[in-house]
């Protein structure tokens, strides 16, 4: 199995739903019975006021520590980097955790 992104809003509709639970930086799918190592992040959705992207973000998901290691800084949905501001969904990478 991937890593995978998963955006807040679905982790916690997925909480509420009983499709995953969680146990400090664990997810497990309870339907799959498969556990998986949760690392903040976010997913580039869209260079802010800009019709191009220049540093080849968009689509592309950074974890936490990669945004300080870059010098990019987050605010609320917004990743500021190099100048150019970008609209980002706050989320994890999930990475699979042997069964």
């Amino acid at each position: 199995m991937s890593r995978l992104f998963i955006s807040l809003e679905r982790l916690e509709a997925w909480n509420a739903e009983g499709r995953a639970s969680l146990e400090g930086d664990r997810m497990t799918l309870t339907a799959l019975d498969r556990q998986f190592a949760m690392v903040p992040a976010v997913h580039f959705v869209r260079a802010t006021g800009q019709d191009h992207d220049p540093h080849d973000l968009i689509g592309r998901v950074k974890t936490k520590d990669a945004l300080v290691s870059m010098g990019a800084e987050q605010f609320a949905s917004s990743v500021i980097y190099n100048d150019t501001a970008y609209d980002v969904v706050d989320g994890f990478i999930g990475d699979p955790l042997p069964p």
